[in-house]
């Protein structure tokens, strides 16, 4: 006979005998692995939506607003240039939703495209419900979701609007038009896939071109522009320029809508990100563990190793058969793992990607899914590669089968029980922690290994996700000490008015004032680097501050900046740098190192987490006549702390109220109560992700003790038969097993609670250090502790299948057979 006949008769008579074990490893792998999988083709899903969803709808490159109206010619020449692929006008419209507070300046977003291709055939919205307008239709409007959950809107619906007509550049409020317009669709627009701040609306250019719509129109409209491929955007930008003086639009602002998508896609990459490390930990993770449960049952399977020598089969030849034995299961495993991964599809991608996903439902990615297949198939393999050489070259025991290559010791847990009485639990003691003699024997190691790193990757994912939802839930972490800001946007005013218009606010126990900015930071010898800054002085209170170091800024000359900051421009606290502000430069100290909470500077980049800078409010200050000017520093902001138990609402009302007294225009000034920087916000959409992992380490250590006693009751059912024989009842060979499992437990809780703590800190300082917020992780200590009732109690009912199959033994058929 062949080398490889023999080889294959000897497999094919295995996968007979053993097809339900190599059946139920396969399913472990393919559950296993299919989550891993998933998650791998959803995160290249998620990363690639958002860009697949620009170019399906066509997103516009630049828009370019002028001063004046563009719409007598200056659009339409616009339209003309050589660079321009396609375009679409629009007109800015303000307008306001009917109700308290209603005013001009509400944050309501409606454009209008009297041309009718915004949104339709250039930065075309997709429809989340509803259909398309129709362009003819003056009444009809499409609606972003925001806007639809606040008004409690849906296709079909009626939205009421409040329209300001325009005299003398300011709008008119008491001439406002009330309008009612039905909702078409419920929409995504390619700026606003990502949670947006403000409500969004388009109206149709039926509407659009009617007098009355243009009377609403403040400003000069703006044209937003598609380029043609490889087009020169300098050169276009100065013709812009060139046919703004011709038709005397005034300046003309040419916006590169490039970096808004950037920002988008910036947010949306850290669950990309999530999803990529989950797959990467879930795929680590199973193939050490599925790699313990092949190579035991290799080292299982090669008892009669020996005796296959002797009847003249090779070395390389049981090599090959041990490994093709495993590879029957990794490659059922690899083919069940894509099939999960094609049926779990339709829940990718997550977060805000989900709304930008083009063509949503079941994906079948040939290229992740192919290199999964291929990476669950083989990788295995190469880590059962060496047990199988060492399998093949074990030596002949007495009765002509393979022993373990060391001397067995005998456990001394065991007879110290059996002299405390328990029979069942010396015997199953002596199963956990013996590997036994002949056909029996067992590998231990590989059993205490791979229940030990199941225990300990979830301990680690506990200790790291309650580390991360206690940083998205808990606005201290995260740089916001305060619930209320009052923001006075583009005012400011002195210590004197703040304090006298805060004075008659119920509740209110501190406040600190304060001012949005940005600065420029350099080192000695080094070129500066532009920083999203606040002024901030600290007037009644303390603590405004999230300090990872050092102490808050206490004069003009100190400076504190976040921790990614600090790395990024390589500094440390205690050096002096030297900062710019409004083209004046000044040296300060760097005494603190600090998280932010997000603070919106207008049109600069917001501060966030670990990226920004701390200055007293009089660097930043600016004047604002004849309210305030030099010098009185001047504060643009002021956060609020109430007593426990207030009313926010009540309270948000009544410094509206104040403000309004104090001569703020209504609208202008703000009540914020949620400063959450945008990688909070994005970390928010995968908070779940940590928990997850830990679901699927935890069904993979069940998994992985559950191969473990089947597997060692299957082995060993000739010592359990001559037990019985011997007098063991039922019940007693249930609690053999019963006590085998808890033994099993308890090593791997005694190695893996230790482990695994140690890992979830270690990772956790890792993820904070690369976000910029506090290192010190958050240990469940309940959650911990109840790990090990809960481990015991799981191993004990999964022992009760085994434990069944044990008490059912027939030892004369056993026996007869062995």
């Amino acid at each position: 006979m062949s080398y490889m006949g023999a080889v294959w008769l000897r497999l094919r008579a295995e996968l007979r005998q053993q097809w339900r074990g190599l059946l139920a490893l396969a399913v472990l792998l393919g559950v296993i692995g299919g989550i891993a999988l998933t998650a791998a083709a959803g995160a290249r899903r998620t990363d690639t939506a958002y860009p697949r969803f620009l170019r399906q709808s066509h997103a516009a490159d630049l828009m370019v607003q002028p001063a004046l109206s563009g719409f007598h010619g200056y659009f339409r020449a616009i339209a003309r240039l050589p660079q321009v692929s396609s375009s679409a006008s629009a007109a800015f419209l303000q307008m306001s939703l009917p109700g308290p507070g209603a005013s001009p300046f509400s944050g309501l977003t409606a454009e209008a495209g009297p041309a009718g291709g915004e949104g339709l055939s250039l930065d075309r919205v997709k429809v989340l419900a509803g259909r398309l307008f129709d362009p003819a239709d003056p009444h009809a409007v499409m609606i972003s979701q925001q806007l639809a959950g606040r008004e409690h809107l849906r296709p079909g619906g009626t939205l009421d609007l409040i329209g300001y007509p325009q005299r003398d550049g300011n709008p008119d409020i008491k001439h406002k038009v009330r309008l009612a317009f039905r909702v078409s669709a419920v929409v995504a627009f390619t700026d606003q896939i990502v949670a947006a701040s403000y409500p969004r609306l388009l109206l149709s250019p039926a509407f659009a071109r009617t007098r009355q719509a243009m009377s609403f129109n403040p400003a000069g409209g703006g044209i937003y522009v598609l380029l043609r491929p490889r087009a020169d955007a300098a050169a276009f930008t100065r013709q812009a320029a060139a046919l703004a003086a011709r038709y005397e639009v005034g300046n003309a602002q040419v916006v590169h809508l490039a970096t808004t998508y950037a920002a988008a896609q910036r947010s949306i990459r850290p669950q990309a990100a999530a999803l990529a490390i989950f797959a990467g930990l879930a795929g680590l993770i199973a193939l050490a563990i599925m790699g313990q449960l092949l190579s035991r049952q290799l080292v299982l399977d090669s008892a009669e190793f020996p005796i296959l020598r002797a009847l003249g089969m090779s070395r390389s030849g049981l090599v090959v058969l041990s490994l093709a034995r495993a590879a029957a299961v990794t490659t059922a495993g690899a083919a069940i793992a894509a099939g999960v991964a094609i049926a779990a599809s339709p829940l990718m991608p997550i977060g805000p990607a989900r709304f930008a996903e083009p063509d949503p439902g079941v994906e079948i990615n040939l290229a992740v899914l192919g290199a999964g297949f291929v990476l669950a198939a083989a990788t295995p393999l190469l880590v059962v590669a060496p047990a199988a050489l060492r399998a093949a070259g074990r030596a002949q025991g007495a009765l002509g089968l393979a022993e373990p290559a060391a001397p067995v010791r005998p456990s001394r847990l065991g007879p110290a029980l059996g002299l405390a009485g328990s029979v069942p639990g010396n015997l199953g003691v002596r199963m956990a922690f013996e590997p036994g003699h002949g056909r029996t024997a067992v590998p231990v190691r590989s059993a205490f290994v791979g229940t030990t790193v199941a225990t300990a990757a979830v301990v680690a994912a506990m200790v790291f996700g309650a580390s991360f939802l206690a940083l998205v839930s808990t606005p201290h972490l995260y740089g916001q000490n305060w619930p209320q800001q009052l923001d006075l946007q583009a005012g400011s005013v002195p210590e004197a008015i703040g304090e006298k218009m805060l004075a008659h606010v119920k509740g209110l126990t501190g406040y600190a004032g304060g001012n949005n900015g940005q600065v420029s930071v350099a080192a000695s010898g080094s070129g500066s680097t532009a920083v999203p800054a606040i002024g901030l002085d600290q007037r009644h209170g303390s603590g405004f501050l999230t300090l990872l170091a050092g102490r808050a800024p206490a004069g003009p000359h100190e400076i504190a900046l976040g921790p990614r900051t600090l790395h990024t421009l390589g500094m440390h606290v205690g050096q002096w740098v030297k900062v710019g502000v409004d083209g004046r430069a000044a040296w300060m100290r760097i005494v603190g190192s600090a998280v932010f909470a997000a603070f919106h500077p207008g049109g600069g980049t917001p501060t966030g987490l670990g990226t920004g800078a701390a200055v007293a409010a009089s660097v930043l200050s600016q004047p604002n006549p004849p309210y305030c000017g030099p010098p009185q520093t001047c504060y643009s902001f002021f956060l609020l702390r109430y007593r426990p138990g207030t009313d926010l609402r009540a309270a948000a009302a009544q410094v509206k109220s104040a403000a309004a007294r104090a001569g703020c225009p209504p609208g202008l000034c703000l009540v914020a109560s949620d400063q959450r920087p945008s990688d909070i916000e994005n970390y928010a959409g995968v908070r779940d992700t940590p928990l997850v992992l830990g679901a699927v380490l935890a069904l993979l250590a069940v998994g992985t003790l559950t191969h473990v006693l089947l597997t060692g009751v299957q082995r060993r059912r000739r010592d359990l038969a001559v037990l019985k024989t011997l007098g063991l009842l039922r019940s007693q060979l249930l609690r053999v097993v019963s006590w085998q499992a808890s033994a099993l437990a308890a090593v791997a809780l005694l190695a893996g609670l230790p482990l695994g703590l140690l890992t979830g800190r270690w990772a956790w300082r890792l993820f904070a250090g690369s976000a910029g917020v506090g290192g010190d992780a958050d240990i469940p200590v309940l959650l911990v502790a109840a790990v090990i009732p809960v481990t015991l109690v799981l191993a004990n009912a999964i022992a009760a299948v085994p434990g069944w199959t044990a008490a059912r033994i027939r030892p004369a058929l056993i026996l007869r057979s062995e």
